[in-house]
């Protein structure tokens, strides 16, 4: 793994060269001091990692950045910085994947990093990688948009509109979760309810990311690469519905519903991810899928030699978002109830098996991969829920017996 350091204070850069090569010294690691000298190193070769401080002189973390996402499209970019000014790490937010404050724990840092290594034996998840990247980040329904204006300009803006807002388009969603989840916000503990991330931003900063954004600047194409963004908005909202409504009809734990909801919103993000990336040529694989009515899985590993399913993990990922995320999105296609080794993760794929996924002339989503159970016992969402939920508490361990969390396997 090669990465390049970038920090004007020489202490802090010999701190981490002394760090990285005590704890990983099969790491290759280059330093820079200014963002001048980072600029002409990403130039002259490949970086697995660009690792940058925000505020510098001359050529500041957020110009290296821009760069870094133009000459190492596939390198992962980590902010690590002192407290900069927020509307700068908000201009910059589609720039870096994961933003640190100073003072960083170095154990905790060497952790965070290692994450980022791929296994040179995955290939498809270092495809994956390759496609998101280099993303800067996903578009929004321009409805939505033009409604979150709107609600942020009122003279008292509703916080229980605003998230309602929010909680139907995957690029806002998706935004404010890694933001909140960034080690930027003062807190340890992940946040996966899009109504706590809302109250948490407040409507202040919501609308220093509107116009840090300039979200209303220029037409979104929602139909890139002749996928429809609406179709796949309302197919992620329903079934983010459906699986918050079955793990609180299980659990009674609101919070594991709210997460329930952001994961199934966000299923399906790298669908989007990979339509908008401009060397996948996405329409291909939807006019195949189409034509020859295969599962849109199995075109893109024959054409990409990865899926969305992957890219999807891999995004949720890099942006800091909770484990279940990335989870349960490479887990939603699996149908042995051993394959998911949480609530969160079976009611995904419930949700997803049960609301219709076929091809139809103006959309495409991924076609069902139903649980193998009697037909008698699918009558209905809830009979079958009820019948998966005791099938699979019966194959887990006893309360107790491992440190997992208690939702994998608990009832009230």
């Amino acid at each position: 793994m090669r990465m390049l350091v970038i920090d004007d204070d020489p202490l802090i850069l010999r701190a981490l060269n002394r760090t990285f090569h005590t704890q990983r010294p099969e790491w290759e690691v280059v330093l820079a001091d200014s963002g001048e000298e980072a600029v002409r190193k990403m130039a002259e070769s490949r970086f697995d990692i660009v690792l940058t401080d925000m505020q510098m002189p001359g050529m500041d973390g957020s110009q290296v950045l821009h760069y870094a996402r133009q000459l190492q499209p596939g390198a992962v970019r980590v902010v690590l910085s002192g407290h900069a000014p927020l509307r700068r790490i908000l201009e910059a937010e589609g720039d870096y994947h994961r933003f640190l404050v100073k003072p960083v724990d170095p154990n905790d840092l060497v952790v965070i990093l290692d994450s980022f290594c791929l296994n040179p034996a995955e290939e498809d998840s270092r495809l994956a990688r390759s496609i998101v990247a280099g993303l800067e980040r996903l578009p929004s329904l321009t409805r939505h948009l033009v409604a979150l204006k709107e609600q942020l300009e009122q003279p008292t803006p509703n916080l229980q509109r605003i998230t309602a807002i929010i909680g139907q388009d995957i690029g806002m969603a998706s935004k404010v979760l890694k933001l909140v989840n960034s080690a930027y916000m003062p807190f340890r503990r992940s946040i996966t309810s899009l109504t706590q991330a809302v109250e948490f931003l407040g409507v202040d900063l919501l609308q220093e990311m509107v116009l840090s954004r300039d979200l209303l600047a220029g037409a979104v194409d929602e139909h890139p690469e002749s996928l429809s963004l609406e179709d796949v908005w309302a197919h992620s909202v329903r079934v983010g519905r459906l699986a918050r409504e079955l793990v609180y009809k299980e659990t009674g734990d609101r919070k594991a519903a709210e997460e329930s909801y952001s994961v199934g919103l966000l299923h399906d993000i790298g669908l989007v991810a990979m339509a908008i990336h401009p060397g996948c040529a996405y329409h291909s694989v939807l006019e195949k899928g189409r034509a020859q009515g295969d599962l849109l899985t199995k075109m893109e590993r024959q054409t990409f030699g990865t899926d969305h399913i992957q890219v999807g993990a891999q995004l949720v990922s890099l942006w800091g978002l909770p484990t279940p995320f990335a989870s349960a999105i490479q887990k939603q296609f699996l149908t042995s109830l051993d394959d998911h080794p949480t609530l969160i993760s079976l009611a995904l794929h419930a949700a997803h098996s049960w609301l219709d996924q076929h091809i139809s002339p103006g959309e495409f989503t991924e076609g069902t991969a139903m649980l193998d159970y009697p037909e008698a016992d699918l009558a209905s969402a809830d009979s079958r829920w009820n019948v998966l939920v005791k099938k699979w508490k019966e194959g887990r361990p006893p309360r107790g017996a491992s440190p997992d969390d208690a939702v994998q396997r608990s009832t009230p």
